[in-house]
């Protein structure tokens, strides 16, 4: 427990975090008030009619899905944006979080916040996450420029909105995306002095400051607009070692902005952002659930789940608790810099687009999760990402629209792993005479890069008022390389230099026909391409170099208003036929010759998969005071032929069975109710639900086809209750209100008493805003 020394200091550091935010507001305003010209006296304010809108329900929402300004529901593609009023008001603070708010999408946690598989309709990276470069099943865009490479779950403050796309989007999207596009878009600089400074605490002595602040340099020529967030935590989860510690962790991000506007019809764009993550040890408490590895390992291929409960038990009598003789550090962070030109002829607009990433991931301490010392861990991996863009396209109202673009970038990798030996290391080589502690025991040093480049363009041919015809190409050519070595108790295992080159030619088809204000159908084929690689390990079981991802998407959709607008709904149904789908496949063993512990890492192809379903939302304007909206989405993906899956050791035929990270169902709902609470506020409450269908959390499911490989479905309820006016915002809030335990995957490293899941917790907090 936190002693009260240690929370009074702790507020402490925050009130003093606090107060810079708030003279840093102290100093906006005097500026924004002498740009107010005085107001002439009125009578006294009589009460509000109506609430002021509750934060972003049943509005038109405009977004930029195809590279220019439209309703969504003119818009013919599968799409869920979500709004900064919205954003708000679901207290939404990394990816999981909006994800609640649309269909058939879904993730899993490897451990830390930034450390997210993303899943879209059931196509996701089916690969190690901590390879050098993963090539991407969706792209990631921060104000267009792709940030995949480096995070899956960026800075959430100051956004105007998140727009989710469903399904290939390479056709004007930079990047290539087989499953679909995360397009964030930020609030950018405006010629007013303005800002917002937010403070939380919740549960498990977690804090949290964010901050906005804009101003207007140069009227007219120049604005600077900076944002960022600051959070620490006890976490939840602690070891009982003598070593002490748990997941108590450190999170912050900060975002600078500038737009320069030197010409009326100029608009030049710049951005640096950065954060960092540093975690006590790994999100995950033990099992007791053993792999074939770990069983030979530790306990002599006993049979049964007979893992130590090393004085914790096991999931879910145990969500809090671990045993680590050794301290974990384990974190991330990531900085990049882009820049975006938008130059407008009037009849069409010029833009490009530039950025830099630099990411690094790190491992470090106990590996072996448990309270003897067998293994410890040093891992570091440092990615590099950067990329241009360009594009032409036409403006304003045409017979024609139209863009072109190209696309070029580079991304690179390097990894530096070890596993060492403990004191107790079971697996210590009889020529230590039993003294091995700090020799390595498995080893991975690996340098790799990819090389891309693309054309790609797109035409609408607006047939009638009513009828319009598109048709997009895509051309990507690839290159990797790698550079690779590998070790077992400091003996050279193989040594690898190898590349490919890749290249793929992606069409797209809609056809979309508005009969009417407000009501939309369309239909679209699309294809998409995920490149192939080269092998980083030597293996007798896999190819050198392993094919791209192919896959061919179906789509017949609506959207449309009734109730004289006051309910937006569109509906999807979709087919995706997936070639070559990429596969990990990543196990240990003994050597039966030498006695080592022996890695095979690597990709294969599996023959193919399929992924069919239908997704739905609507919105609902009940009245002035009560909003509803709701999602739902159905999908089954599924594998093809695929006879020979090599899962933890051996071969097993997984035809027909489903994908990793692909729940059948994923629903939602939220409701909102806001009446006039005096003449300034309004009240509200909030309540939101989700659930998630249960999924194949990991490969291994395959093999071990029970819990806690396969997750189990849940239901999540959070509420919310608050006062807000245009200026100041207070919230109470209980998230996961009925304590659900639950989790979103398994993961497993060479954990002594299992492998280990991320549990679900309750979370209790307020936030306290303010603009000015």
């Amino acid at each position: 427990m936190t002693t009260a020394r240690a929370v009074r200091n702790k507020a402490a550091r925050f009130a003093g975090q606090a107060a810079v935010a708030a003279l840093v507001a102290g100093l906006a305003a005097p500026a924004l008030a002498q740009d107010v010209p005085p107001e002439e006296p009125t009578a006294a304010a009589e009460p509000s009619a109506t609430p002021r809108a509750p934060s972003g329900f049943g509005d038109e929402i405009i977004v930029t899905a195809q590279r220019r300004t439209e309703s969504i529901q003119d818009v013919p593609i599968a799409i869920t944006a979500i709004g900064s009023e919205l954003l708000k008001a679901q207290n939404v603070q990394s990816v999981e979080d909006y994800f609640a708010l649309t269909p058939n999408v879904s993730f899993q946690s490897n451990g830390s916040r930034d450390r997210r598989d993303l899943s879209i309709r059931g196509i996701s990276n089916q690969l190690n996450p901590l390879s050098d470069v993963r090539q991407g099943s969706y792209a990631f865009y921060i104000d267009e420029f792709n940030v995949a490479a480096g995070t899956s779950n960026p800075q959430i403050v100051d956004l105007e909105r998140i727009e989710v796309l469903r399904g290939p989007q390479g056709t004007y999207f930079g990047r290539n995306s087989v499953g679909g596009a995360i397009n964030v878009i930020t609030n950018k600089p405006v010629d007013e002095w303005e800002g917002e400074v937010e403070l939380g605490y919740s549960s498990y002595d977690t804090w949290r400051a964010q901050g906005v602040l804009n101003v207007p340099v140069a009227p007219g020529i120049l604005a600077i607009r900076a944002s960022g967030q600051y959070e620490e935590s006890d976490g939840y989860i602690k070891n009982i070692n003598p070593i002490g510690g748990g997941n108590d962790s450190r999170y912050y991000t900060g975002r600078v902005q500038a737009r320069f506007t030197p010409l009326e019809n100029l608009t030049w764009d710049f951005t640096y952002s950065a954060s960092d993550e540093r975690v006590g040890m790994r999100n995950g408490v033990p099992t007791g659930y053993l792999t074939a590895t770990w069983r030979a390992v530790y306990y002599g291929n006993q049979p049964g789940d007979i893992a130590d409960p090393d004085g914790v038990g096991f999931y879910p009598e145990n969500r809090t608790r671990v045993n680590f003789n050794r301290p974990q550090r384990v974190g991330s962070k990531f900085d990049y810099f882009s820049t975006r030109a938008v130059w407008d002829f009037d009849v069409a607009a010029l833009t490009a687009v530039f950025g830099h990433l630099n990411a690094d991931v790190f491992n470090f301490g106990d590996v072996d999760g448990g309270s003897k010392d067998f293994f410890y861990e040093d891992l570091v991996l440092n990615r590099k990402s950067t990329s241009g863009e360009l594009r032409l396209q036409s403006q304003g109202e045409n017979v024609i629209d139209w863009s072109i673009g190209t696309s070029v970038g580079k991304d690179t990798g390097k990894t530096d792993q070890s596993t060492f030996h403990g004191a107790q290391s079971p697996l210590c080589p009889a020529s230590t005479g039993g003294r091995c502690e700090g020799l390595e025991v498995t080893g991975l040093d690996s340098d790799s890069s990819t090389n891309y480049f693309a054309l790609f363009a797109q035409g609408t041919y607006n047939i009638t008022d009513q009828l319009s015809a598109t048709l997009g190409l895509r051309y990507s050519y690839e290159r990797t390389e790698n550079l690779s070595q590998t070790r077992s108790n400091n003996v050279v295992t193989g040594i690898n230099d190898r590349a490919a080159d890749f290249e793929d030619i992606s069409p797209k088809f809609t056809v979309s026909y508005k009969p009417q204000p407000g009501l939309l159908f369309f239909a679209t084929a699309s294809k998409g391409f995920k490149s192939g690689g080269t092998q980083i390990t030597n293996n007798v079981n896999l190819p050198n170099s392993f094919e791209p991802e192919t896959l061919w998407n179906y789509e017949l959709g609506t959207k449309f208003d009734l109730l004289d607008g006051r309910m937006r709904v569109d509906i999807t149904g979709f087919y995706m036929d997936w070639k070559d789908v990429q596969q990990t496949v990543r196990f240990q063993f003994i050597d039966p010759v030498t006695g080592l512990l022996r890695s095979v890492s690597g990709i294969e192809n599996a023959a193919s998969a399929k992924s069919y379903g239908i997704e739905g939302s609507f919105d609902l304007r009940v009245t002035d005071e009560l909003r509803l909206s709701a999602n739902a989405g159905y999908n089954k993906s599924e594998f093809g032929s695929y006879p020979n899956a090599l899962i933890d050791g051996i071969v097993i035929d997984i035809s027909g069975r489903t994908l990793v990270n692909a729940p059948r169902w994923t629903l939602g709902a939220q409701a909102q109710y806001t009446v006039p609470v005096t003449n300034d506020f309004d009240g509200f409450v909030r309540a939101e639900w989700n659930f998630r269908d249960k999924m194949l959390s990991t490969p291994l499911a395959y093999r071990y086809n029970e819990y806690p490989f396969i997750s189990p479905s849940y239901h999540n309820v959070n509420l919310r209750v608050g006062v807000e006016n245009d200026k100041i915002r207070a919230v109470v809030y209980v998230e996961n209100l009925f304590d659900a335990n639950y989790f979103a995957n398994t993961y497993e490293k060479a954990f002594y008493s299992g492998v280990q899941v991320e549990p679900s917790y309750r979370t209790i907090g307020v936030n306290l805003g303010y603009k000015f």
